[in-house]
C-alpha cells in the first residue's frame, strides 16, 4: 500500500498546472516577424512592383523627345554636287511637340497615385504576412502546450495502471480497470502522434512564410499569456478607417481614374508642335540671295476632329471606372468592418472562456480529481470515477489552452485588419 500512496501522489503533482519543463530554446516573436518582411518572396514581388510604379511618375511628367531631322535636299542624280544648282543645299530641322497646358500634369498625377496605390498594396501585404507569422508562432505554442500535458497524463495513466494492476493482484480491483486504463493510455498516444504531426505542418507554415525550407527546425516558441484588449470597439472601427491600406490603395486608384478623366479632358485640345530648320547651301554666281542659308519656323498643332469617337469615349470610360472603384471602395469597407466586428466578438468570448477555464472550471476539476484519488485509496470511489475524473481535467487543460491560444490568434487578425499595430 505505500507504493499505492507514492503512485498517487506522484500522479497528483504532475496534474499540477505548471509551467515549468524541459524546453529548446524559445522563439523571439519580433526576429521571426523581422526576418518574415526581409526576407519574404511576395513582398519582395510586390516592392520591387511599387519601385517599377515609381519610376514611371518623373516619366510621366515628361516631355516627348525633340526630333532631328537631317535632309540632302535637291541633290542632281546626275552629278550628286551641291554645287550644280542653287536649289541644292543640306538642312537640318528640329522639331519638338508641347502638349496642351495640364496634360503632362495631369498624367503625371495618374502615375503617382497609380505608384501610391502599389505601395498600399505593399504595405498591406506586411500586415498579411506579420499575421501569418504569428499564427504559425501560435499554433505552434498551442501544439507544444497540448504535448507536454498530453505527456504529462500519459505518464499519470502509467501509474494509474500500475496501481490498478497492484490493487487486481491483492484482489481489490478489477482486471476491466487495468484494460480500461490501457485503452485511454492508447488513446493518448495516438493524440500525441497526432499532435506531433500538426506541429510539424506548423512548422512547415512558419518556414513558409520566413522563405525557409519545409523541413528547418524552428524551435519553441515563448510561453502565450492573454493580452488584454483594452479599446473600445468603434475606437477600432476608427481605427480601422484611418489605417487599412487596402482601403487607402483603393483610395488612391480612384484619384487615379479621376485624372484619367482629366487627362481626357485635356486631350480635347490640340497639341503643339514647334520646328526650326537650317538649311546649309552652297554660293553660286546665278543665285539671287548669293548662296545664304536658309532658316525655317513652324508650328502644327493635331486637329482632335475625331473626339466623340475617341476622347469623350476615354472620358466616359474614366468615369465608369472612377463609380466602379467607388463600389469596390465602399463593399471593402463593409467587408473589413464586419470583419473587425465578428472578431471583436470572438475574442471577448475566447477571454471570457478562458477566464471561466482558470477561475472556475480547472480548480473544480483539480478538486474533483484530487477527492477521487483519495475516494480510491479507501475504497470508496471505483476505478472508472477516477479515471473519468483524470481524463476530465486532462482536457479541460488543453481547452483552456485552446481558448488563450485562439484569443491571442483573433488579436493578430485584429490588428491585419486594421492595418496598425493595437496591442
Amino acid at each position: 500500500m505505500n507504493g499505492f500512496k507514492i503512485a498517487l501522489r506522484a500522479g497528483s503533482f504532475l496534474l499540477a498546472f505548471t509551467t515549468s519543463f524541459a524546453r529548446a530554446e524559445a522563439l523571439n516573436l519580433n526576429a521571426l516577424i523581422d526576418e518574415a518582411l526581409a526576407n519574404n518572396p511576395e513582398l519582395t514581388a510586390l516592392k520591387s512592383r511599387w519601385e517599377a510604379f515609381e519610376t514611371q511618375v518623373p516619366l510621366a511628367g515628361a516631355w516627348n523627345d525633340p526630333t532631328l531631322r537631317l535632309d540632302a535636299i535637291n541633290l542632281p542624280t546626275g552629278t550628286f554636287d551641291f554645287n550644280s544648282t542653287p536649289m541644292s543645299g543640306k538642312s537640318a530641322m528640329l522639331s519638338q511637340q508641347i502638349p496642351f497646358p495640364g496634360t503632362l500634369a495631369a498624367r503625371e498625377r495618374m502615375a503617382r497615385h497609380a505608384a501610391a496605390s502599389a505601395r498600399e498594396t505593399y504595405r498591406d501585404r506586411e500586415g498579411v504576412i506579420v499575421n501569418m507569422v504569428k499564427q504559425a508562432y501560435l499554433s505552434l505554442a498551442f501544439f507544444d502546450r497540448s504535448i507536454r500535458i498530453t505527456q504529462k497524463n500519459k505518464a499519470l495513466l502509467k501509474d494509474f495502471i500500475r496501481i490498478a494492476q497492484t490493487k487486481y493482484a491483492v484482489g481489490r480491483g478489477l482486471q476491466q480497470d487495468v484494460l480500461k486504463a490501457q485503452v485511454s493510455l492508447s488513446e493518448l498516444m495516438d493524440r500525441l502522434i497526432k499532435l506531433r504531426r500538426m506541429r510539424r505542418t506548423a512548422e512547415a507554415q512558419l518556414n513558409l512564410v520566413l522563405n525557409r525550407p519545409p523541413q528547418a527546425p524552428v524551435g519553441a516558441p515563448e510561453e502565450v499569456s492573454l493580452t488584454p484588449l483594452t479599446l473600445p470597439l468603434e475606437a477600432i472601427r476608427q481605427a480601422t478607417l484611418e489605417n487599412r491600406h487596402l482601403l487607402k490603395g483603393i483610395d488612391q486608384t480612384i484619384q487615379q481614374w479621376t485624372a484619367a478623366k482629366e487627362l481626357a479632358r485635356r486631350q480635347l485640345w490640340p497639341h503643339f508642335t514647334f520646328t526650326f530648320g537650317y538649311r546649309q547651301r552652297a554660293f553660286m554666281p546665278t543665285d539671287p540671295v548669293k548662296g545664304r542659308d536658309f532658316l525655317s519656323f513652324g508650328v502644327g498643332i493635331n486637329l482632335p476632329i475625331h473626339r466623340g469617337r475617341k476622347q469623350r469615349q476615354k472620358i466616359a470610360e474614366a468615369q465608369a471606372n472612377i463609380r466602379m472603384v467607388e463600389a469596390q471602395h465602399e463593399a471593402a469597407r463593409q467587408h473589413i468592418l464586419f470583419r473587425v466586428q465578428t472578431i471583436y466578438l470572438e475574442i471577448e468570448q475566447h477571454r471570457e472562456e478562458a477566464e471561466l477555464f482558470r477561475t472556475a472550471i480547472l480548480p473544480q476539476a483539480e478538486q474533483s480529481l484530487k477527492s477521487a484519488m483519495a475516494g480510491y485509496q479507501v475504497d470508496k470511489v471505483d476505478f472508472l470515477t477516477l479515471l473519468n475524473n483524470q481524463v476530465t481535467l486532462f482536457n479541460f487543460e488543453i481547452d483552456y489552452y485552446r481558448h488563450v491560444t485562439e484569443h491571442e490568434k483573433q488579436l493578430a487578425e485584429l490588428e491585419a485588419v486594421v492595418g496598425k499595430r493595437l496591442f
